[in-house]
């Protein structure tokens, strides 16, 4: 099963970010294989809007990441940045949320948020398990952890050796018939024993 992941933050100021969060993924082929990024930058130009376009990614996603640091963002017509708005509009629509947040900087860094911000963080404290990070790497690396401990909840790593493990998610189709006979006549060979009769 692949995983929606939906990437908030100020795009501005977390630009950089931003985009690493994606890199973590498309750079490991575990993970590629278990995520899809949305990204609004990856967006082609669309004669929709922008909000209703973001929210109903968001609602569509199974991991929502937010990153958070100075600056709040523009706010809309709701007195909300898109990032607060994505966030609410994301636990609002599941029933169980995956929400990882990051925070730029230390603690004592906190007194030069803007109030908003400022805010945002302290609803995040109070309901969530957080980390803060302090350059793009330690990010990468915070979320990486982030990721390895959700698909570890959802069982997706398996216990068992790579040759005992069920693919569930694949049907007999996926088999390659030919592979199979090559290998074995291989194996038997190499081994000196009889070739299996294979029909």
């Amino acid at each position: 099963m692949k995983y929606k992941l939906f990437v908030s933050a100020t795009q501005k100021e977390l630009r950089n970010e931003r985009f690493a969060i994606k890199e973590v993924i498309t750079g490991n082929s575990t993970l590629r294989g278990f995520f899809d990024v949305f990204l609004f930058e990856d967006l082609p130009a669309k004669g929709k809007s922008a909000i209703s376009t973001y929210l109903k990614n968001v609602s569509s996603s199974d991991v929502y990441v937010c990153i958070i640091a100075k600056t709040y963002g523009d706010k809309g017509k709701d007195g909300l940045s898109a990032t607060e708005r994505e966030f609410k509009h994301f636990l609002k629509s599941k029933s169980s949320t995956e929400i990882f947040a990051f925070i730029k900087g230390n603690s004592s860094e906190d007194k030069k948020r803007d109030a908003d911000t400022k805010n945002f963080i302290k609803d995040i404290k109070a309901f969530f398990i957080y980390k803060r990070f302090r350059n793009v790497d330690d990010l990468k690396t915070q979320v990486l952890s982030s990721l390895i401990s959700f698909l570890d909840d959802k069982g997706e790593f398996s216990k068992v050796s790579f040759d005992k493990i069920v693919r569930k998610d694949l049907s007999y189709d996926a088999i390659n018939e030919k592979a199979v006979k090559d290998f074995l006549q291989n194996r038997a060979i190499k081994l000196k024993v009889t070739i299996p009769k294979i029909s």
